[in-house]
């Protein structure tokens, strides 16, 4: 009898790897079905070669890229999907169990190929992705960038290191951090273009879609940052520095309406010979309900067709979902964009509400007139003298449109039933 259970438990454990192999081929074509379903790229599965311990799936991305103004051209990688079978796995984060262990290979687009001239000298392990899925669904992945300089026909692409760590489950948590030393540019040893240190945070729940998809909403935080950005133009005032960048985001849904708020900072700025500093821009929203947002994503997606009678159906039906978005009483403010100059702080904020009684779906617009707006701001006069810009600054001060006070120039405006008022008085809108 023993005899019999260890022969049972040998048939197993060898079956093992290409039974799950069948299970594993089904999770990566069904993470790919969700990838493809944003219109903005398309990614196929071209060939799946499944064996017994390890798989091949053979992927195929294209995507439009504008290379200049009403130039659109189609950017292909081709890439190999090594998968490793489960239970026992080893392939991706050490010895562990799970359903599969997986390997991305991305291959560059052949025109970029021919621009590199060092192609045949880079290490195959300088973008390596490795990937683990348990049983559950969950995938913990990691990718890793090894310093590497690309030699193009007139620059060198100089890729720093950096490492990102992410982990997907099944319920829609989605979690990464990591680090990457940033790139450089250099032409005729100058250093062009360089984006420093960067380090990102995110904790994300999408409680519509999925990440993939283009109709998603997720909720949860997100830290972005940026030692500097700096371009080295051909002239002082083409070139560009900004230091210490950072953004910011929170958001949740209660009672299914969200609230977000995002900050983005910058330490300092040099920008066409101009210095700044302490740069601050954030904004909030508040009581947008998620179930309309929603409707109104699938409707965008679709409205780019080119049929003009599609569009015009569309329009009408992202007309009829407004009253039921303005039904909770949104608010959409930016509560602070200033900066500082040597010549003092520049400051303004903005608030933009919507009164649902004020708004018929059947007559566009009255959206005039439930729309309401209340915006301030003010800024040293010095720093526009500074700029040569009195000249400017004088007729706007003769039309009203800024107040003189002490050394400030101010505005208030408000707009309220189809009305528009700056520093108080009435401006026509025809």
């Amino acid at each position: 009898m023993k005899k019999v259970i260890l022969a049972v438990a040998l048939g197993v454990a060898l079956a093992s790897p290409y039974l799950i192999g069948f299970k594993a081929e089904e999770h990566i074509k069904d993470s790919y079905a969700k990838v493809s379903s944003n219109p903005a790229f398309d990614i196929e599965i071209t060939r799946y070669d499944r064996g017994y311990l390890n798989s091949t799936a053979h992927i195929a991305f294209t995507m439009p890229v504008e290379v200049e103004a009403g130039v659109i051209e189609t950017l292909t990688f081709e890439s190999e999907h090594q998968v490793q079978h489960g239970p026992i796995l080893w392939t991706a984060d050490g010895l562990g169990f799970g359903l599969a262990d997986s390997q991305m290979i991305v291959g560059l687009p052949t025109d970029f190929k021919q621009e590199i001239i060092n192609i045949d000298d880079i290490a195959s392990d300088s973008l390596t992705s490795f990937a683990r899925t348990s049983f559950g669904g969950s995938t913990y992945s990691t990718i890793t960038i090894k310093p590497t300089t690309l030699e193009l026909q007139d620059s060198n692409l100089e890729l720093l290191a950096g490492e990102l760590h992410s982990t997907i489950t099944p319920e829609g948590k989605v979690t990464g951090t990591g680090q990457w030393q940033g790139m450089k540019i250099i032409e005729s040893g100058v250093e062009v273009f360089v984006i420093g240190a960067t380090k990102l945070d995110v904790d994300q729940t999408y409680i519509l879609g999925d990440v993939f998809s283009p109709t998603s909403l997720g909720v949860g935080t997100g830290n972005f940052s940026i030692s500097h950005i700096r371009v080295n133009g051909e002239t002082p005032d083409a070139s560009m520095n900004i230091q210490d960048i950072s953004l910011v985001s929170d958001s949740y849904v209660e009672e299914n309406l969200l609230a977000a708020t995002v900050t983005v900072k910058a330490k300092s700025l040099s920008i066409a010979m101009q210095e700044f500093s302490d740069f601050n821009y954030s904004m909030s929203m508040d009581k947008l309900n998620v179930n309309v947002l929603s409707e109104l994503q699938k409707l965008l997606v679709n409205v780019q067709s080119d049929d003009p009678q599609q569009q015009q159906m569309l329009m009408m039906e992202i007309q009829q979902q407004l009253p039921k978005l303005l039904a909770d009483n949104p608010r959409i403010a930016i509560d602070n964009l200033g900066v500082t100059t040597s010549e003092g702080d520049i400051v303004s904020d903005l608030l933009i509400t919507i009164d649902p009684q004020k708004f018929d779906a059947a007559n566009p617009m009255s959206m005039m007139f439930a729309l309401q707006a209340d915006a301030k701001g003010s800024a040293p006069s010095a720093f526009f003298e500074k700029l040569g810009m009195q000249e400017n600054i004088d007729a706007l001060k003769q039309q009203g449109m800024v107040v003189q006070d002490a050394e400030q120039l101010t505005f208030k405006f408000s707009f309220s039933d189809g009305q528009a008022l700056i520093n108080g008085v009435a401006i026509p809108l025809g």
